[in-house]
């Protein structure tokens, strides 16, 4: 009688552990899906950011537009950790990829919120007319980003 661990028979279930790095096929799918991700949330980003503005000047005149501008470069620049993290770590497994995603999604939030209180506690910008460009900016920037991921049309999963 054989066991699963004698040289003469291979063990039928086990399965091929996790590679370190990912294909250079995969690493060029992420690479490709973090630019999309990037451009497809930049522009929608960039219009509403325009628009709070335009209605920040309306409400609250000139500094209405600089704090409403603010918050729009704020939103933009944090929003884009998210596919730059993903650019980053491309070449890395594709589990390991997903997870610096996942975790970049969750820093942006925070990182959004400490800057928010930041600018409130220093008084350097209305934060009232910043929120409402920080708010419909940051939703546009990610709407962006998913509706581009999901027009995508390389393969996300291998099977």
């Amino acid at each position: 009688m054989t066991t699963p661990d004698s040289p003469d028979q291979p063990d039928q279930g086990a399965t091929p552990g996790p590679t370190p790095t990912s294909t250079p096929a995969t690493t060029a799918q992420i690479l490709d899906a973090s630019r999309v991700m990037l451009r497809g949330g930049l522009w929608p980003a960039a219009v509403v950011a325009v628009l709070a503005a335009v209605v920040a000047g309306f409400l609250a005149g000139a500094t209405g537009v600089v704090a409403a501008v603010v918050g729009a470069v704020v939103v933009v620049a944090v929003c884009s950790l998210g596919p730059l993290v993903m650019r980053w770590t491309a070449a890395a497994d594709p589990m390991v990829v997903m997870a610096a995603a996942m975790v970049s999604m969750m820093a942006k939030l925070g990182v959004l919120l400490v800057i928010f209180l930041v600018l409130d506690g220093l008084g350097l910008v209305d934060t009232r007319i910043a929120a409402l460009a920080l708010g419909p900016t940051a939703i546009a920037f990610i709407a962006g980003e998913v509706i581009a991921f999901a027009r995508m049309r390389t393969p996300t999963i291998a099977v």
